[in-house]
């Protein structure tokens, strides 16, 4: 018992537990005695004497498997031995006598390393495993060489944890960084895995550089608010080894959540960029409306227009010379500023934006005149089959008109249409000088189609008809008397216009020679007029003077323009 507690003081283990891993090695050496008759073994000790006991046990089933553990029998055999055994019992069928031989010493020992050493992991990964998630600090061990497959090149980083190791793969290490052996090191703990779990004879403890959590949890060992809550942690973006982008809130206006994560004089935010090894962080404000988040994730950059378009999209209007920041060396600025806000966007400079702004109007215009000539084309279309319908309707109108002047005796003649106009409108004075009741003329703006008409030759007054009827026929006939004195007062003013127009194209028919207009004066065979008012074209256009009409040019004396003006 000495040696079990000192064995537990080395491996730093529960009495208990190496207690119990020494039982179990001594089953297992005792498993291959002759006298256990392929039965298994149970071995207890004693925890105050140390006195060691020794069984053969059977194990009730339902159904011996040939593979399976020893001692395993069916419920019926183990009812001839003891009649209330029952499946999952154990029964003790003997005692085995204790004997420490070299061979039993040997296997005792093996299964005994092997099991304090699965214990210690088993104890390793209950220590570890609440701390995923969290931050440790510890020394490199090695650096191991890198894989074929390696993604970057680089080799794993064997981190001592005392009784464990943790590794950090290639691909949870920044670019930028390098290690060396004793160098430490702040990592994230980004996974513990169970030994028994996974049939590892170790848990694997896996740690990480480049996970934004890490920064996270820096900056809350750093800033106090952030522990307690008054400021909090919105947003990280971050590309390790490089540049981050931290987005926080604060939930008190009396707290500046960025002056209390920069800290006096920047000291707590320049902590933070000693541990990550120069990385840059920049720390701006959350805020719910999406333009001023997206205003102040692309920070140092000046915004000017944030738009967000139907597909989800933003488009973001920058100055021409704040375009360069904007998007920042290699694109790393509004990579950062995307996977901060969660959006997609497209940065302009406001020289390009101001010109697709002009050509999609230019565009627009263009479908506008498009839709608009669209529209006069069927308003054409439209028009030309009102036209139609008119016409058509003008034609019936003017055959009713044709049926209705065969009826009665053609005008011939200016004289002949005055003579019959007087005749009409003295029936028209004798109709009316008649005792008419009353007349009711028809309504304006009716076209004659739709006027009942009748020619006078046809119209006879009824002889022995009520008085009522008489006076209709009356009106209908005075009816018909006003409306052929109209169509013969459009008849006349028709004729009285086409006389006019023949004269008028007389007149300008008539032809007019312009040599007369232009001739010199003597040409003609007409009188001098000497009045002021007198029109000279040809003088004033040739240069001519009525007293230098005969004289003669002089030769090599002066200006070419004189002997000039002598000529026709």
């Amino acid at each position: 018992m000495l040696a079990v507690l000192q064995l537990a003081a080395e491996r730093d283990l529960p009495q208990s537990s190496v207690i119990s891993v020494i039982e179990d090695a001594i089953a297992a050496a005792h498993r291959r005695d002759e006298g256990a008759e392929g039965q298994d073994v149970a071995v207890r000790i004693d925890a105050g004497t140390g006195e060691v006991t020794i069984n053969t046990v059977m194990h009730v089933v339902d159904y011996v498997e040939e593979d399976g553990p020893p001692g395993q029998v069916t419920v019926e055999m183990a009812r001839e031995k003891l009649p209330e055994a029952d499946v999952g019992d154990k029964i003790v069928t003997g005692e085995l006598e204790f004997k420490p031989q070299r061979i039993a010493s040997r296997v005792t020992s093996q299964f005994l390393k092997q099991r304090l050493r699965s214990a210690e992991r088993q104890i390793v990964f209950e220590q570890y495993a609440d701390k995923e998630g969290e931050i440790i600090s510890a020394p490199v061990r090695r650096i191991e060489s890198p894989r074929p497959d390696s993604e970057n090149g680089r080799g794993t980083v064997v981190v001592d944890l005392g009784k464990a190791d943790a590794y950090l793969p290639g691909v949870e290490q920044p670019e930028t960084e390098r290690y060396r052996p004793g160098m430490e090191l702040k990592l994230y703990v980004l996974k513990v895995s169970n030994p028994q779990d996974d049939n590892e004879d170790r848990p694997e403890i896996v740690v990480s550089r480049t996970h934004p959590n890490l920064l996270r949890r820096l900056m809350e060992n750093e800033v106090p608010e952030i522990k307690s809550g008054l400021v909090e942690i919105r947003e990280i973006a971050r590309k390790a080894g490089s540049r981050s982008k931290v987005a926080v809130y604060s939930n008190r206006r009396d707290i500046d959540a960025i002056g209390a994560c920069v800290g006096l004089r920047g000291i707590r935010v320049q902590n933070v960029v000693t541990e990550l090894m120069g990385e840059k962080i920049d720390i701006l404000e959350w805020s719910e409306d999406l333009g001023t988040f997206i205003t102040n994730a692309l920070s140092p950059a000046t915004v000017d227009q944030v738009t967000l378009l139907d597909d989800g999209s933003v488009e973001v209007v920058v100055p021409d010379s704040a375009q360069p920041l904007a998007i920042g060396r290699a694109g790393q600025n509004v990579d950062l500023a995307v996977k901060l806000t969660k959006t997609r966007m497209d940065i302009k400079a406001a020289s390009q934006y101001a010109e697709e702004q002009l050509i999609l109007r230019q565009q627009e215009a263009a479908e506008a005149a498009a839709r608009a000539a669209e529209a006069a084309r069927l308003a054409a279309e439209a028009k030309a089959a009102e036209e139609a319908k008119e016409a058509a309707a003008r034609a019936a109108l003017a055959e009713t008109a044709e049926v209705e002047e065969s009826q009665e005796e053609p005008a011939v003649g200016t004289a002949e249409a005055t003579s019959e106009v007087t005749e009409v409108e003295s029936e028209v004075e004798e109709a009316v000088s008649e005792p008419v009741e009353e007349v009711v003329l028809p309504q304006p703006g009716v076209p004659t189609i739709f006027m009942p008409a009748s020619p006078l030759t046809q119209a006879k007054a009824p002889v022995e008809e009520p008085a009522q009827e008489e006076d209709e026929d009356l009106d209908l006939e005075l009816e018909e008397l006003e409306e052929q004195l109209r169509e013969l007062e459009i008849m006349e003013q028709e004729r009285e216009e086409a006389a006019r127009e023949a004269q008028e194209r007389a007149d300008l028919d008539q032809f007019i020679n312009s040599d007369e207009i232009w001739a010199v004066p003597g040409e003609l065979d007409t009188e001098d007029d000497d009045s002021a008012s007198g029109l000279k074209f040809a003088e004033d256009i040739a240069g001519f003077r009525d007293s230098d009409a005969e004289r003669t040019p002089r030769r090599g004396g002066g200006r070419r323009g004189g002997s000039r003006s002598a000529r026709r």
